[in-house]
């Protein structure tokens, strides 16, 4: 299975820590996320999207 992922909302690798996003897709790892932000500036997916995988 395979998921192209264009926004935060779809990434499974978001999680949220008391209450607040947090990314888990690059260094560092748990970077906030501000809720006025859908993708901050340091996001990869403003140029790019990312691919993930599921090896079951």
């Amino acid at each position: 299975m395979i998921f192209v992922v264009t926004k935060c909302a779809d990434c499974p690798l978001l999680s949220y820590v008391e209450g607040q996003r947090v990314c888990n897709v690059g260094p560092p790892s748990q970077r906030p996320i501000a809720e006025e932000d859908e993708r901050p500036t340091w996001c990869r997916m403003r140029k790019e999207q990312i691919i993930i995988r599921d090896f079951k």
